[in-house]
């Protein structure tokens, strides 16, 4: 009688611990999605997400003991990643603007590990897919009533388009970074849809049949060329995946489209310097020498400033003080315009190494996960095409996340859905068990 009733409060706690895993994700993304709004509940996010460490621990009951999380294969690399974090908060001299961006990060790496813990079935991920998509379809959705249009940026796109748009809240959104943050969704909803439509539920071919079209509408009334660029490359990628000889159309409407540019003689009577200049310039930047002289601010301070970075969120401040600008104004270009330059200008050639180590690691994944649908099993073809879908969506995604990185940082530190890159990172990992490596 004496061990029964700790026998049983164990068991009870052990109950408890599980309930709380199973439930995690939604308070983790919640507290996280209304930090996007309110930004003062970024600490918020970040205990969240850590609030269920222990429980984990408690709950687990693997063969090698218990642990606090499962094994990720970018541990490491986070590891670094968040020591380079609080690196940052030493060193900086506004812990004011780096307080908010170094939080936003873990809260980042926080849902990052809590979708790779929870999606762990293949009913979880076709969820944890879903509330990515709806996501990018919530962007989308908000992109008239919040976005500052750029009316006059292209003359193709007439300003009456935009007349029926009207804002409806007071933190507008800037449209580079609308547009950057769905390119990285809109590839994963398209080849979702396009590897995996047989098997598909109602809801989830509503949803992306809704959302892929709607995602590329919006990045394209935004008129941020690096996110054209990032799309048309992410799209044309994925049809080569899905469709191998998809290629050669691709190639014959490129060449078309060379032959009909130069039809009207603007490679012989311009170059290519003018068309560089237009998919160089914004609204705050010239062109290319405007975005020369921003890159080579950065690259002086990842020179005076190599293992620790300036700080996250102090490029503006520490340009204008130790590098001032000749073609713009002192507080106008609040950062490096390079999401890779912009990360080792936060946190160090350290920060930037660990940062590129996920990124090669969520690469390898993917490729993974796309090679996976096809896999022969000794009853013949396993056919699990949501896996090749993710793969190759989450294989697209990232390279639009690096096209567009060269010419903008808005998946990175002072932007609100800069989690979002951790998010899709947690998500392949899931998925990279589930179909591929199989749980430990």
């Amino acid at each position: 009688m004496t061990t029964a009733t700790p026998r049983r409060e164990n068991s009870r706690f052990h109950d408890l611990a599980g309930f709380l895993i199973r439930i995690e994700i939604w308070p983790v993304v919640l507290i996280l999605a209304a930090s996007l709004i309110w930004p003062q509940l970024l600490l918020a996010a970040v205990l969240t997400a850590a609030f269920f460490w222990p429980f984990r621990w408690i709950a687990s009951t693997t063969s090698s003991g218990r642990r606090f999380s499962i094994r990720t294969p970018g541990d490491y690399a986070l590891l670094l990643l968040v020591l380079m974090a609080l690196i940052s908060l030493w060193a900086t001299s506004l812990p004011e603007k780096t307080n908010p961006q170094v939080l936003r990060l873990l809260s980042g790496i926080g849902l990052y590990y809590a979708l790779a813990n929870w999606t762990n079935t293949p009913k979880r991920l076709r969820l944890a897919l879903s509330g990515l998509v709806l996501a990018g379809l919530g962007l989308a959705l908000l992109a008239p009533f919040g976005v500052e249009w750029p009316v006059s940026k292209l003359p193709f796109i007439p300003a009456i388009v935009y007349e029926n748009f009207s804002i409806w809240i007071a933190d507008t959104i800037h449209p580079n970074v609308i547009a950057g943050n769905l390119v990285l969704i809109l590839p994963i909803a398209t080849g979702w849809l396009l590897f995996d439509w047989p098997r598909m539920n109602w809801f989830e071919r509503v949803l992306c049949g809704l959302a892929a079209p709607l995602m590329l509408a919006v990045i394209g009334l935004t008129q941020s060329r690096g996110a054209w660029m990032a799309a048309g490359v992410a799209l044309s990628l994925l049809l080569i995946l899905r469709w191998r000889w998809s290629w050669i159309g691709l190639a014959l409407i490129a060449i078309a489209s060379l032959m009909l540019v130069n039809s009207f003689g603007w490679f012989v009577s311009t170059g290519f310097r003018p068309i560089l200049e237009k998919i160089a310039a914004s609204n705050t930047i010239g062109g290319i020498d405007g975005r020369l002289e921003i890159w080579s601010r950065a690259v002086y301070m990842i020179q005076d400033f190599p293992f620790t970075g300036v700080g996250m969120g102090s490029f503006m401040e520490v340009a204008d003080a130790l590098y001032p600008f000749f073609h713009y104004a002192p507080e106008s270009i609040h950062h490096a315009h390079n999401l890779f330059l912009q990360i080792a200008v936060d946190l160090g050639i350290p920060g930037l190494v660990a940062w590129l180590v996920l990124l090669l690691t969520v690469l390898a994944l993917a490729v993974q996960l796309y090679r996976s649908g096809g896999v022969k099993t000794e009853n013949g073809f396993r056919r699990e095409r949501i896996a090749s879908g993710l793969g190759a969506g989450v294989l697209c995604s990232q390279m639009a996340l690096i096209v567009h990185g060269m010419t903008d940082a808005v998946t990175w530190g002072m932007v609100r859905p800069a989690p979002l890159v951790f998010g899709i990172w947690g998500l392949t990992v899931a998925g990279w068990y589930i179909y591929t490596r199989g749980r430990q």
